[in-house]
């Protein structure tokens, strides 16, 4: 068996690093050499504020120092953006390269923090010298090299996510497994942009940017598959069973789950409205997951169980001891003792 070190060293041996001090300009043009790429999956998460972004070109213009970008390369040379997407969005954006995203492309500044006269330039009003002097800024670029064995994206996206508008965990989903054999994102999305679901659940629009429906169309598949132990966080529960599926390795049926999981949506929203995951007001994750669980082993076929599963449901909802697994509980254990209680009330004759 490998001690600590020995399995360190072989971690670290398998990521390949490098950095360059480039300036904007030089990353401008290898966007627009399809050289530098930003997938669409992370282009829908650039969601800085006008201000933000003023604020982010005016530290440039300041030459107040910034963080790092990181990339990753492939095989080819070309380079991914991993960290750094609001940052390097703004300058294109101001530039006027984001063409997919036309709302968010040719950038009108706001008053700056301390340059108040920025506000109202764009690319073709700001002075020939400003601008420039934004090209020329350089900028430090952490490139990052992964063999085909360990794609380490997620975990740089995940832990280099510290900016000013940090991504939720269903956000650095999407942008990662986006690529990958099964396209358990497609349906996630569709899921999302059901009106009976989006009626059900009733997120805000802060949520709904955050991609809270998804991410609960998430849950629902992977507690609706979960057998044995629960090990981990929730978060690193979900992000493992994504990525089962959409690399193949766990068998998953897109069109016959989604059907399912939408005969669910209309049956709970037609009887329930969204009251059934919001007792108190708040919406009830808890109550999410145990229906996923339970009800889904329960009853694989909902056609002619409608009765028993309304039954089963308010049983669960009004069960004392269901409703005794508090918060003192260690978490892991009160998610385990949630799903065998839902599970005994579920499976009563």
């Amino acid at each position: 068996m490998k001690n600590i070190e020995e399995i360190v060293t072989i971690k670290r041996n398998s990521l390949k690093t490098d950095r360059l001090d480039m300036s904007f300009g030089e990353l401008m043009n290898m966007f627009e050499d399809k050289e530098l790429f930003i997938t669409p999956e992370y282009q829908r998460v650039f969601r800085w504020t006008d201000f933000q972004q003023t604020r982010f070109i005016e530290s440039v213009l300041l030459g107040i120092p910034i963080p790092p970008i990181f990339v990753a390369e492939d095989d080819h040379g070309k380079w991914e953006v991993v960290d750094g997407l609001q940052r390097i969005s703004t300058i294109f954006a101001f530039f006027g390269l984001l063409e997919s995203l036309p709302e968010k492309n040719h950038t009108t500044l706001t008053p700056g923090e301390l340059i108040k006269e920025l506000e109202g330039l764009t690319v073709v009003t700001i002075p020939l010298k400003l601008k420039t002097t934004i090209k020329r800024s350089v900028c430090r670029i952490e490139i990052v090299r992964w063999d085909s064995i360990e794609d380490i994206r997620y975990e740089l996206f995940n832990r280099l996510n510290t900016g000013a508008s940090p991504l939720s965990d269903q956000e650095i989903r999407n942008a990662i497994f986006g690529s990958y054999d099964v396209d358990l994102n497609m349906v996630l999305r569709e899921i999302a942009k059901n009106e009976e679901f989006q009626a059900l659940i009733s997120p805000s629009t802060t949520k709904k940017e955050q991609m809270f429906l998804e991410e609960l169309a998430l849950r629902f598949f992977a507690f609706k598959h979960f057998e044995g132990e629960f090990k981990t966080t929730v978060p690193q529960f979900l992000t493992e069973f994504m990525k089962s599926v959409s690399s193949g390795e766990y068998p998953f049926d897109l069109i016959e789950e989604k059907s399912y999981f939408l005969e669910i949506t209309h049956l709970l929203n037609d009887k329930y409205g969204n009251s059934i995951f919001r007792p108190k007001g708040n919406f009830a994750l808890h109550i999410f997951d145990s229906i996923a669980f339970a009800l889904t082993k329960t009853y694989p076929t909902i056609v002619g169980n409608e009765k028993k599963i309304f039954s089963r449901i308010d049983a669960l909802v009004s069960d004392k001891e269901y409703n005794g697994i508090g918060t003192s509980t260690f978490s892991n254990m009160r998610i385990r003792k949630r799903m065998d209680r839902a599970l005994e009330v579920f499976s009563r004759a």
